[in-house]
């Protein structure tokens, strides 16, 4: 009978587990969300960018997409949304092209709620000639949107 009972245990156990999962994001519902992206104006973007979501971890700076300037741009923010999960981070790092990667200013903002999006996040840089953002979920599911609004 201890058998049937450990059985029964670790069978509930398993079905618990995965009802704490967190739901599939619909692929096609992320893709709808990224063509609407394509349509959002910002005052004072210098440039916009979008993405698939990457797996959450702690590096930072290795994953993304790179916005460059020809010329160094004032930075004062970014006005990141995101789809999918219920929360996602972002990773900011901005530098110059040349500069070292050591050297440039990397933030991590860790638990935007999507369904609150957008978020502004302050970011000043004065001479920035490159700016990389990732989103970053639990799973790696969504979707992120991002603008880097600049000085006018």
């Amino acid at each position: 009978m201890r058998r049937w009972q450990a059985a029964a245990l670790g069978a509930l156990l398993v079905i618990g587990l995965s009802g704490c999962a967190a739901p599939a994001v619909d692929p096609d519902a992320v893709q709808e969300w990224l063509a609407q992206q394509e349509s959002v104006e910002v005052p004072g973007a210098l440039g916009s960018m979008s993405a698939q979501a990457s797996t959450a971890d702690d590096v930072m700076g290795e994953n993304g997409v790179t916005l460059t300037f020809d010329t160094p741009q004032g930075i004062t923010e970014i006005v990141f949304s995101c789809f999918g999960p219920e929360k996602m981070d972002v990773d900011v790092t901005t530098g110059a092209v040349d500069t070292d990667p050591e050297l440039a200013h990397g933030i991590r903002t860790e638990g935007l709620v999507c369904a609150d999006s957008p978020h502004t996040i302050e970011r000043v840089q004065d001479a920035a000639t490159k700016v990389l953002i990732d989103g970053l979920s639990a799973d790696g599911q969504g979707a992120w949107s991002a603008f880097v609004v600049g000085e006018e």
